[in-house]
């Protein structure tokens, strides 16, 4: 048995949280919310996050950071990630303990992806990135699914997977967590343009277009970032169409927002917005062109009409 922290109870960090416990290891999950701490405890329940699921009575419920753990796994907004990884570079834990990187995003103000911030801030080099195609809902009430863990740390990667894998779920090994990052960062971009695509009755054809654009820029992205090109992963693909496909997904939604003229709804973190803004700085401090993120993130900076929006996708789609 593996003892786990888990730092951030959102959705997807009681997911994990839950999965780990479920498969007989003790979990703490570091909740900020004294709600929503009383409620794991009392009720086993994070009903504002997790709405309907049952947690596993393993899950402990901490404020502070449990230091005496083999794997710590961050699962908070890419804004705060500065912040949690000063926390973590602070505290004391274990000589050989693991860090999973489980956000998507790059960190604001260094625009560094953020295993490299999490390496620049805490001088830690044993760490993995968690991403794949995986709504937390359905993590918690056992769908099929899948993920990646990339890492240049064989060792790291098998030491998350065995706390992961069970009938339900299946992790699997990817050497290049840039690469992941990557993918996670910009295919949020792309949903935000399949919303919009969704939104204008543009079709399918448009959709599979806006998509592959995508895709071609997260490959020269990975290129300038000197990661490897391979999107044929959970983290690449897999997560590219479970965004890009499905009403489910935050960014897709917003994108269908924009494209009625209606602000992004307030409470809810868009981690596509804060990564259109990023790629777009970054596109222009490497000096590559990323023609689709660039007017993605134009039209969330701007209120431009329907027309405009139209004429603005349609012209990224097919330059």
């Amino acid at each position: 048995m593996k003892k786990v922290l888990v730092i951030g109870a959102g959705a997807w960090g009681t997911a994990i949280a839950n999965l780990i416990a479920k498969n007989g290891h003790r979990v703490f999950l570091n909740v900020n919310n004294i709600k929503i701490a009383d409620e794991i405890k009392q009720k086993n329940q994070n009903e504002k996050f997790l709405p309907g699921v049952i947690l596993d009575k393993k899950i402990i419920a901490i404020s502070s950071y449990e230091k005496d753990v083999d794997l710590v796994f961050v699962v908070t907004p890419s804004i705060n990630s500065a912040e949690v990884f000063h926390k973590i570079s602070s505290a004391k834990f274990k000589k050989n303990c693991g860090f999973v990187i489980c956000s998507k995003g790059v960190e604001p103000k260094s625009l560094l992806l953020l295993s490299d911030a999490f390496e620049k801030i805490t001088g830690n080099k044993n760490y993995a990135v968690f991403s794949g195609p995986n709504f937390a809902h359905e993590v918690a009430n056992e769908a099929p699914s899948i993920t990646t863990i990339a890492t240049k740390n064989k060792k790291l990667a098998q030491s998350v997977i065995d706390v992961l894998n069970n009938d339900y779920f299946q992790a699997g090994y990817f050497n290049d967590p840039r690469t992941a990052e990557i993918c996670g960062v910009v295919k949020n971009i792309i949903a935000i343009g399949c919303g919009i695509v969704d939104e204008l009755g543009l079709g399918i054809n448009a959709k599979a277009a806006l998509v592959m654009k995508g895709i071609s820029e997260i490959r020269l992205l990975c290129k300038k970032l000197r990661a490897c090109d391979d999107v044929a992963t959970a983290a690449g693909f897999g997560d590219i169409f479970l965004t890009c496909s499905s009403g489910k997904s935050r960014n897709n939604s917003l994108g269908r927002l924009i494209a009625q003229g209606k602000p992004a709804e307030k409470n809810k973190t868009y981690e596509g917005i804060l990564a259109a803004k990023a790629v777009s700085a970054m596109s222009q401090k490497l000096k590559l062109r990323l023609d689709l993120c660039e007017e993605i993130n134009e039209i969330l900076t701007h209120k431009f009409p329907q027309k405009e929006i139209r004429k603005k996708i349609v012209k990224a789609i097919l330059k």
